[in-house]
């Protein structure tokens, strides 16, 4: 049974035994829905029943006291209805009245038995006092093993209000770091760790370094400051080795937690102070309490004000124990087997408080793995759906295209004419094409992309060129200028047009209407292309230069000016092919790996800053034989 409908069971059973008095709670029981109505939808119970639950107990403190029986039996039935497993009767327990507390003395040391269901509650001959029930503990952590991951969405998508706790006051400031569900929790990762896992002895400290001992309490003192405004708490601990001082500013109620003779472990940075080694305000637990603050790889988070670290580990604890065991693995086993990646469910664990680094670092792959994959999904979703469309063909022949390779001043490399075959085909396969042509600087993509679009314009539609920078837009307009009238015959002069932010506004105007005719067939130039008003009367292909500098909404913008325009974009950044498909994983491939006869190749090096002379030597070099530098610093 879920554990919110077992609570309800609790407080209907304590009802039933203070005689229908509406005194189970201190206020009634509908002081218990504010909390009970989150515990209620973290357990995925239906919205319908968790309703009827709030709705009757408003009401419940008006009722008579057989009318308030009614009304409990009633909501119990119907609980049951949608919930068989609540009225099934726990075996061995026969379900009886409860006996006077005289009877019960022996069995107070025992857990007592399940509460018998508030269908079968008779009217008491008398009431009898009952010990105040405190709330059912939450749960202990399942091991990952044999943990069931069958966490319902509703389950993660709590309000932390459900915890215990958090009220309202600490959920509105834990909004602030963007957590407002479970789910935000237990995927808040921290922002880095402290090892105090590997304990020092004290006479090994050494100033500045972060570390974990444990010592026993030798003395405690108070001391005034700020004119009795404040005080500085200072203890000092012993391991056998040697003594530390540890130093609290203005905390004095720990003058009365610290008591000579008592061990304590203590972690945090070792200062110093008149020569000698101290520690101010370390965290410090009892050596008997389950470490969560030290003697471990300790999780750092982010913080906002009002929210402490210590604090919000412990809220972080209480999450990942109960709720990273049941959140469901997308991944199948032969999946995470291939992969040699651990489970859903242990990484959370382990990224949250790692049993060593080791796991933390298995902890790390699996979550990094998963956002990769997800990624990979995504794009090759996209991909599918892209391709799911249709799109006009743009055939070209053989003959056609060869005339105007030999009017080039040049001959295409081999690699420039397998990416123009790529996209040949695309263009001539009824979907749109979705390419990215990656290339070093000089290597050649701007003819290939012209040629692109001397296809297009052939057969009468329109080209759209959009680039990151005026600059390299105008750069671009020169060369498809170049390129495309003349000799080659494809295009007119006036048919290809630059619009940039600094284009005069008069010129714009005439762009606009050029395009909207159709009498433009090629428009090169910046986000000005998807700013400004511009309508196409048959945009087919879009080429953008650079993607990395175009967000998202921009590129689609561009596509949105066409109807399923085909699209090609450029990159002189080089990427290993492997993370090409899963960065680009949308697009398909080219890539010209070879550049032009008689180009000088590029030669790049990376010094180390520790080798900065070797750069001005040079540079120092190249001047000297009349050759020119430029050096590039960032903004800051």
């Amino acid at each position: 049974m879920q554990p919110s409908l077992e609570k309800l069971r609790k407080f209907f059973r304590l009802e039933h035994e203070n005689g229908y008095s509406n005194s189970a709670i201190i206020g009634g029981l509908a002081k218990m829905l504010d909390f009970w109505e989150g515990e209620a939808r973290a357990d995925g119970i239906q919205e319908e029943v968790i309703q009827a639950v709030v709705q009757r107990l408003r009401s419940y403190d008006g009722l008579s006291p057989q009318s308030r029986a009614d009304a409990l039996k009633g909501l119990w039935k119907r609980i049951g209805e949608t919930y068989p497993e609540a009225q099934q009767k726990p075996r061995g327990v026969p379900h009886r009245r409860p006996e006077p507390r005289e009877a019960q003395v022996e069995e107070t040391q025992q857990e007592p038995p399940p509460a018998p269901p508030p269908t079968e509650f008779t009217q008491p001959e008398a009431r009898k006092p009952e010990r105040p029930q405190r709330p059912a503990p939450p749960p202990r952590s399942e091991s990952i093993a044999g943990a069931k991951t069958s966490a319902t969405p509703a389950a993660l998508d709590a309000k932390l209000t459900v915890l215990q706790g958090i009220g309202p006051r600490h959920a509105e400031t834990l909004s602030k770091l963007g957590l407002q569900t479970l789910g935000d929790m237990l995927y808040y990762y921290p922002r880095r760790y402290d090892d105090y896992s590997q304990l020092k002895p004290i006479k090994d400290l050494f100033y500045g370094e972060q570390v974990t001992v444990i010592g026993t309490i030798q003395s405690v003192h108070s001391r005034p400051i700020r004119g009795g405004k404040a005080s500085i708490i200072e203890t000092i601990i012993s391991d056998g080795t040697a003594g530390l001082r540890l130093s609290y500013f203005n905390q004095p109620w720990l003058a009365n937690r610290f008591k000579p003779g008592d061990a304590i472990s203590v972690s945090g940075k070792v200062d110093q102070y008149l020569g000698r080694l101290v520690m101010n305000s370390p965290d410090w637990e009892s050596v008997e309490v389950e470490s969560l603050h030290t003697n471990r790889i300790v999780p750092i988070y982010p913080l906002t004000e009002h929210i402490t670290q210590k604090w919000l580990r412990n809220v972080m604890k209480q999450v990942v124990e109960y709720w990273a065991p049941r959140v469901a693995d997308a991944l199948p086993e032969s999946t995470r087997s291939s992969a040699r990646v651990m489970t859903l469910s242990e990484a959370l664990m382990q990224v949250h408080f790692p049993d060593s680094q080791e796991k933390l670092k298995a902890a790390r792959e699996r979550l990094a793995f998963d956002e990769i994959f997800y990624l990979q999904m995504g794009v090759l979703r996209q991909k599918i759906d892209w391709k799911s469309v249709e799109a006009r063909r743009f055939p070209v022949s053989d003959e056609w295209l060869e005339t105007r390779l030999k009017s080039l001043p040049f001959t295409l490399t081999n690699a420039q004419q397998n990416a123009l075959k790529d996209i040949r085909l695309d263009l001539d396969s009824g979907k749109p094409m979705n390419r990215l042509l990656q290339g070093d600087v000089g290597s050649g993509k701007t003819v290939v992309a012209a040629l692109a679009a001397g296809i297009i314009a052939s057969n009468g539609a329109q080209a759209a060129i959009m680039a990151p920078t005026s600059i390299l837009a105008e750069q671009h307009y020169r060369n498809f200028t170049r390129l495309l009238t003349g000799e080659t015959g494809i295009l007119q002069e006036g048919q290809i047009r630059l619009l940039v932010g600094d284009t005069p506004e008069a010129e714009k105007e005439v762009i606009k209407l050029g395009l909207a005719d159709g009498s433009i067939k090629i428009v090169i130039g910046t986000h000005a292309i998807i700013e400004e008003p511009v309508a196409f009367q048959d945009l087919q292909f879009a080429v953008i230069d650079e993607q990395h500098r175009f967000g998202v909404e921009q590129r689609a913008a561009l596509r949105t000016k066409g109807t399923n325009p085909h699209l090609l974009v450029m990159t002189a950044t080089p990427i290993p092919r492997s993370l090409a498909l899963t960065l680009y994983g949308d697009l398909d491939l080219s890539v010209i790996d070879e550049m032009p006869a008689g180009r000088i190749p590029v030669n790049t090096y990376i010094l180390r800053p520790q080798e900065r002379e070797r750069a001005f030597t040079l540079l120092r070099g190249q001047i000297k034989d009349g050759k020119q530098a430029l050096l590039i610093y960032t903004l800051n």
